[in-house]
């Protein structure tokens, strides 16, 4: 857990946290930053309490609004920090999962799936089903990991702003400490 809040920083110091100016023009500000976004994190029943604490850390490091569902419950040491943190944890089945989820104007954009292999392969078919495969629904169903770089990624979302920083070929600097 340790090597993963440390990965989880540096990516965030390095890039997320970063609004970068990737073309360097001077009359046009070109600015790249990723803003946190609300997920649905799942742990089946087979997922190890490791791997939901390595997801949850990331996304209470990206600052994302994201609910924690599991179909057992949690210690109650870990339970009292997720609160803190404002994270809405449920104690539910797959099936009651897909339903509040599922809901018309209850759905999140993201979803990030948690457990062995053939157990999130099945949840992620039936919550296609469940959601008629909206397009609009991003699952994230890999393997969680250490790495930052991509356990930070669905509760990020990216976002390119483009600045006219001139009036009429006078460079113009209004837009400088626009973030």
């Amino acid at each position: 857990m340790r090597r993963a809040a440390l990965s989880d920083a540096i990516g965030w110091d390095r890039e997320f946290g970063q609004v970068k100016d990737v073309s360097h023009l001077g009359i046009e500000r070109n600015l790249f930053r990723y803003r946190p976004l609300p997920v649905a994190v799942r742990a089946t029943a087979d997922a190890e309490l490791q791997e939901v604490l390595r997801v949850a850390l990331a996304g209470v490091r990206a600052g994302s609004a994201f609910t924690l569902s599991l179909s057992t419950g949690l210690p109650a040491e870990v339970r009292r920090v997720l609160s803190a943190q404002g994270v809405p944890v449920f104690v539910e089945s797959d099936a009651q999962w897909m339903q509040r989820v599922g809901a018309a104007g209850a759905r999140p954009p993201r979803v990030r799936l948690l457990g062995r292999p053939q157990s999130v392969s099945a949840l992620h078919r039936a919550l296609a089903a469940a959601v008629d495969g909206d397009p609009d629904l991003a699952v994230y169903d890999n393997e969680v990991t250490t790495a930052g770089r991509l356990e930070l990624l669905p509760f990020l979302h990216e976002q390119a702003i483009a600045i006219t920083a001139h009036r009429f070929g006078n460079p113009d600097d209004w837009s400088e400490n626009v973030i």
